[in-house]
């Protein structure tokens, strides 16, 4: 890189730095013992400071020396730029689990209609339909722990479901079967947390 160039990098960067921090040219230049006007002259890529001060200013804005001669971004727009992703994930997974839930009120409305059916149970179905389509997104971009929260969901809603669906036999004990599936589920994400801290 030319030294024009680190010149500018680092320039700008000190400009950057300052604002985010909200000081002024002059409360820097008192923090670091020298003038406002030297400060100026840094900002303006007019002269370098030397490589003590540089490391004094590193310190100061709690950055490694090497990042001020690279293009910095402040922690501001990293902040938002994160909050978008996840808010566009979380906006996708909301919109499909949305559309299994107008799946079910057509079904209803459809069933009410044309066959005088009271299909009420096609919203409970939705609880585990909306899981299963939770966890596939989760597992491309989410966290581990959203995984077995919704899995979790997903064994007693479809237990609910069952119950529901049979609920003149009065199969309660159904519920029994969760218990071991609950225990299987706390234990995998056990041994998924071991590995990784293994690799660590």
């Amino acid at each position: 890189m030319a030294m024009e160039n680190i010149r500018e990098v680092v320039s700008e960067n000190l400009v950057k730095l300052r604002k985010e921090k909200k000081w002024t040219q002059l409360e820097l230049a008192e923090k670091l013992n020298y003038s406002n006007k030297a400060i100026s002259r840094w900002e303006k890529g007019e002269v370098l400071p030397d490589i003590e001060t540089l490391n004094q200013l590193s310190e100061l804005y709690g950055i490694e020396l090497s990042e001020l001669f690279e293009t910095y971004e402040p922690k501001e727009h990293i902040f938002n730029k994160k909050f978008k992703r996840i808010g566009n994930k979380v906006t996708i997974t909301l919109l499909s689990v949305l559309a299994v839930w107008l799946i079910a009120v057509l079904v209803y409305v459809q069933g009410q209609i044309i066959f005088g059916l009271n299909l009420w149970q096609i919203y409970a179905w939705s609880v585990p339909a909306s899981m299963i389509i939770a966890i596939i997104f989760n597992s491309i971009w989410g966290k581990k722990i959203w995984t077995l929260v919704f899995v979790s969901i997903l064994i007693w809603s479809l237990l609910a479901c069952l119950y529901a669906q049979l609920y003149k036999y009065n199969i309660w004990m159904i519920f029994f079967i969760g218990i071991p599936l609950q225990i299987g589920v706390v234990l995998w994400g056990n041994l998924k947390s071991h590995k990784k801290n293994k690799k660590e």
